[in-house]
């Protein structure tokens, strides 16, 4: 894993949608700073290694919004600005199967329920210390 210019990986989350999402962002982003992560919410710059995108997918004007901003970061991935691109929330619960075909670079996709599971991978990918033999 790339690192930033403390030597730790940052994981950037974005947040789109409703306040239920903001509300989940925060969760995760408060329990990657428990565990020791470099990790920001909705940061300007380009300059984290891991983005988790929350997305939103239940008006069209939304889920044009989130997949636009999927692209935008596996771009990114694909200059080597980011490592890593996580997809949660609403779009990929709905429509994961599709996306997963129509966007191949995603890491990984979460759905809305999945934000224990999530939290693991991250912990996992960033220090692999994190992950038990047999699990």
């Amino acid at each position: 894993m790339r690192t930033k210019g403390n030597g730790k990986a940052r994981v950037n989350i974005v947040t789109l949608g409703c306040s239920k999402n903001q509300v989940d962002s925060e969760e995760l982003l408060t329990q990657l700073r428990g565990s020791g992560i470099d990790a920001v919410h909705e940061s300007p710059r380009d300059d984290a290694s891991v983005v988790v995108i929350n997305t939103c997918g239940f008006i069209e004007s939304a889920k044009q919004e989130s997949i636009d901003t999927i692209l935008r970061y596996v771009d990114a991935k694909a200059e080597g600005i980011v490592d890593k691109v996580y997809v949660t929330g609403c779009l990929s619960q709905r429509y994961k199967d599709d996306l997963q075909k129509e966007i191949p670079d995603v890491d990984a996709w979460f759905g809305t329920r999945d934000l224990s599971r999530l939290l693991k991978v991250l912990l996992i990918n960033i220090y692999p210390a994190h992950q038990k033999k047999g699990g």
